[in-house]
């Protein structure tokens, strides 16, 4: 065990997805109820890894704030977006740094956007709907040199599943499901 994460654990499950690659295939999802105004709340849907069900029972709430139209009660879409990215580029060097045996004592990653609402608004067809670019940045301490580092900020930005799919992009398909 190091910085709380099972090594032995994690090789096990990578030995696993090597003799049966349909072990690492991981499925998502989440379902929003409308409450008013801006105002949702969020339930997880139960996941899989590979043929493996996981109860997933965990619920918060979206808003906006009130110069959006919200009620300010909640964090905004685009928070979550960010805290996911970042939590996903936190997770994978937090991970990384338990393999390479380095022990962290902190870790921190904070992650900025910009929008032009004028875009979201369709007041000028010109301006970008979506973040234009994103920053982010990891400060860490801990028993590894700088090298190592840097090392493990490449990787948990490569292999992090939520920046890989804002940087290249993912398919959007949808349905529209009208009851009356």
């Amino acid at each position: 065990m190091r910085n709380g994460i099972s090594v032995t654990g994690l090789s096990e499950f990578v030995n696993e997805i090597k003799e049966d690659a349909a072990e690492g295939i991981a499925k998502y999802g989440v379902q929003l109820d409308w409450q008013s105004g801006t105002r949702s709340k969020v339930t997880t849907l139960p996941m899989s890894i590979g043929p493996h069900t996981i109860s997933r029972d965990f619920s918060w709430e979206i808003d906006e704030p009130r110069q959006l139209l919200g009620c300010n009660h909640a964090p905004n879409p685009q928070e979550y977006l960010l805290s996911g990215v970042g939590a996903c580029i936190l997770v994978g060097f937090a991970v990384g740094a338990s393999v390479l045996e380095i022990q962290l004592e902190s870790l921190q990653v904070t992650v900025r956007g910009e929008l032009n609402l004028a875009g979201f608004l369709d007041i000028d067809p010109q301006a970008s709907v979506p973040f234009t670019e994103l920053q982010y940045c990891i400060q860490v301490s801990g028993d590894g040199s700088d090298e190592q580092f840097e090392l493990l900020r490449q990787t948990a930005l490569k292999q992090s599943p939520n920046a890989m799919t804002i940087m290249k992009g993912a398919t959007v398909n949808g349905e529209l499901i009208i009851n009356k």
